[in-house]
C-alpha cells in the first residue's frame, strides 16, 4: 500500500486515515519543512564530522513523507497491530513502529494546530486580545477529562493509582479545554485513572493561564472551584446536596442552558475517540501516551481548521 496508489479512491482514503485527499495534501505541506530538519539532525546527532552526503547508504522503504504518515493515520485511526501493517506496506514491524513513533513525535512537539493558552516560544500572546484574535470565540472555554483503558498494571502499586470506581477497570485520564467551536486550546497531562476530574484540574496549569474575563464551563463533578478559585470565572451546574431541596425551576432552565453549550467538548472528545487507538484499550508503552494523545489532538484540530476556513 502506498499513497500513490490509494489517493485515487477517494472513499477509501478518508476511511483509512480520517481525512481527506486535500486534507492530507496541506499536512504533509505544513510539515515537510520540519520532517526533513528532522532528519538531517537525527543523521549529525552522533556524528558531527560526517562525511557522507545527506542521502547517501542504504534507502528507506517508505522513502516519502506521505508514506511515513499514511501509515501513522492508519495506526492511529484503527489501532491494528504491527505485523498487519507490516505486510501492507511491506515493511518491518520495526519499522512500522519507528516510524510511526517519529512522526507522531514531530507533529505532537511542534503543536502548530492547538493554539495553546499558555505561553509560546514561537507565538507570544501578552494580553487578552492577541488571545481574542487568535483565537475568535475565546469568549468562553469548555474543559473535561476524559480517560482511557490499559491493561492490568502488575505491580500493585501501580494497580491501586490507575484503578477507576467509575469505570471499574484500569485507566488514564487526560484534560483538554476547547473553544465553543470545539477547537482544543489546552492539554492536560496525563494522570492515573484513581485521580478525580477536579484534583487533575487543581494540578494543571489551566487554572493560572485562563485570563480573569473568560468564562470557563465545567460539570458538575468540579465543586469547590469557586472556593478555590475565586478569581477565576468559572460555571459549574447547580446540584442537589443529600438533604437538601429539589432543584427549583430556574436551577433546572439554567443547567439545561449550560449542558447545551458543554456537549461541544463531550463532541471533541467524541472525535477524538474516533481515533482507535484512544478508543480501545491503550496496548503501547504509557512513557508515550502524551505524545500519541499529542498527535491525535493535532489531527482533530487540523481538521476542524481545514473545514472551518472552507464553510
Amino acid at each position: 500500500m502506498r499513497y500513490n496508489n490509494l489517493k485515487q479512491r477517494q472513499k477509501h482514503f478518508l476511511a483509512f486515515t480520517g481525512l481527506t485527499v486535500s486534507e492530507f495534501d496541506k499536512l504533509v505541506q505544513d510539515n515537510r519543512q520540519d520532517w526533513q530538519e528532522q532528519r538531517i539532525k537525527r543523521l549529525l546527532k552522533n556524528n558531527h564530522n560526517r562525511k557522507r552526503k545527506i542521502g547517501g547508504g542504504r534507502k528507506f522503504a517508505l522513502t516519502t513523507l506521505e508514506d511515513q504518515l499514511l501509515l501513522t493515520l492508519i495506526l492511529a485511526k484503527h489501532y491494528c497491530c504491527c505485523l498487519l501493517l507490516e505486510y501492507l506496506f511491506n515493511v518491518d514491524s520495526s519499522t512500522v513502529c519507528r516510524t510511526a513513533h517519529t512522526l507522531m513525535s514531530l507533529i505532537k512537539k511542534d503543536g502548530k494546530y492547538i493554539i495553546d493558552l499558555g505561553p509560546r516560544p514561537s507565538k507570544k500572546t501578552t494580553t487578552l486580545e492577541e488571545l481574542r484574535k487568535a483565537i475568535p470565540d475565546l469568549d468562553e472555554i469548555l474543559a473535561d477529562c476524559t480517560e482511557q483503558r490499559i491493561p492490568r498494571p502488575e505491580k500493585k502499586s501501580k494497580r491501586n493509582k490507575h484503578h477507576s470506581g467509575k469505570k471499574k477497570a484500569f485507566t488514564i485520564k487526560t484534560q483538554i479545554a476547547t473553544t465553543k467551536q470545539g477547537l482544543i486550546v489546552n492539554i492536560g497531562k496525563s494522570m492515573p485513572g484513581r485521580q478525580h476530574d477536579y484534583k487533575i484540574f487543581k494540578a494543571s496549569n489551566l487554572p493560572k493561564i485562563i485570563p480573569k474575563d473568560i468564562k470557563i464551563d465545567l460539570d458538575s463533578g468540579y465543586q469547590g472551584v469557586h472556593k478555590d478559585f475565586p478569581d477565576l470565572n468559572a460555571v459549574i451546574p447547580y446540584k442537589r446536596t443529600r438533604n437538601g431541596q429539589p432543584l427549583t425551576r430556574s436551577q433546572k432552565i439554567q443547567n439545561k442552558k449550560q449542558r447545551r453549550i458543554r456537549v461541544v467538548v463531550e463532541h471533541t472528545l467524541s472525535k477524538l475517540k474516533k481515533f482507535q487507538i484512544l478508543n480501545q484499550v491503550y496496548r503501547n508503552s504509557l512513557q508515550n501516551y502524551e505524545t500519541v494523545f499529542g498527535f491525535v489532538a493535532n489531527i482533530v484540530n487540523f481538521r476542524m481548521l481545514c473545514r472551518l476556513s472552507s464553510a
